[in-house]
């Protein structure tokens, strides 16, 4: 059977439109049931950086809390995990005003704290061995649900860079900086790490989309879509169609093996035709493809956390 690939329009995160957009989507590939099996689930958004919910930086709070509504009426035990480049994922659930409803409907709230090592890139000085949180060992399926946005570094990010999000704390900079600036190597990496992470689900927020600059401090760009996939390389070649980018051009599917690459092309642009889907060629935002996180920028990214952790 192949991978689900599918997407619905949708331009409002009011809740009770998202849970229906949700119910419809996933109904035709069984639904969570069959998609997300186990008792316990934990939701992986993107808290890039605790933001209030009108920062199209993150996973719009309304998006991950529909998702933990219709797994809760399932009778799972539903958490939400995320370790942000700056903060923490309760302070993400704070700013995003949900805090207090996950503890009154018993939604967990998982920091990842301790890692869990893995076999990395083979021949690789720096990333032969990895590791990811060790807390994802707790649940039976991750729920990936990246915000779909552009990345200065990365050109796009979505349901594979989204997964990087699991490495504990700073390790997340230190990694970015042993790429010695090469973007393959780093792409590498990061497919490695979402390997481990073996997400059975990504749903993509693209309700309103991050363009012109990435992954934050962008302009919120009305999409109007969002992605399900089983696949997180098919949920990222869709992507990068609606955002009318090349994906043979990014990173990512330039460190993909042939094989992997292919079924993700033959998935999405299969979709892409059927649907008779337009890209959102409005999206011109000036790129750039370095991956360098140098120590001054290691210094400036401390500034930053030091400066967010006083404003708190």
């Amino acid at each position: 059977m192949k991978p689900i690939l599918d997407l619905i329009s949708l331009h409002s995160y009011e809740r009770s439109g998202v849970k229906a957009a949700l119910r419809q989507l996933l109904a035709p590939h069984g639904g969570f049931a069959a998609l997300a099996p186990g008792k316990r689930v934990l939701l992986k958004p993107n808290f890039v950086m605790p933001e209030k919910p009108e920062d199209p930086s993150c996973t719009h709070p309304d998006f991950y809390m529909a998702v933990a509504e219709l797994l809760l009426e399932e009778g799972r035990q539903v958490s939400i995990g995320e370790s942000p480049a700056f903060g923490s994922c309760e302070k993400g659930l704070r700013l995003h005003g949900v805090y207090d409803e996950c503890r009154h409907r018993g939604i967990g709230v998982v920091e990842f704290c301790d890692s869990r090592k893995f076999d990395g890139i083979a021949g690789d000085t720096w990333y032969e061995e990895l590791s990811v949180a060790a807390e994802l060992q707790n649940f039976d399926a991750v729920i990936n649900l990246p915000k779909l946005k552009v990345h200065q570094q990365f050109i796009l990010t979505g349901a594979v860079k989204n997964l990087y999000g699991c490495v504990v704390g700073r390790r997340k900079f230190l990694r970015h900086n042993l790429c010695d600036n090469d973007p393959l190597r780093f792409a590498k990496m990061i497919i490695a790490n979402a390997d481990a992470v073996a997400a059975t689900l990504h749903l993509g927020d693209g309700i309103v989309a991050m363009h012109i600059k990435g992954p934050r401090g962008g302009r919120p760009y009305p999409l109007g879509q969002i992605l399900v996939a089983q696949d997180p390389f098919a949920h990222d070649w869709l992507q990068a169609l609606l955002m009318d980018h090349d994906p043979l051009k990014l990173p990512l599917f330039q460190a993909l093996e042939p094989s992997r690459r292919e079924r993700a092309q033959g998935a999405a642009e299969s979709l892409f035709q059927t649907r008779g889907l337009k890209a959102a060629t409005s999206l011109v935002p000036s790129f750039r493809t370095d991956i360098s996180f140098s120590p001054r920028a290691i210094l400036r990214s401390a500034w930053r956390l030091l400066k967010f952790k006083m404003r708190r």
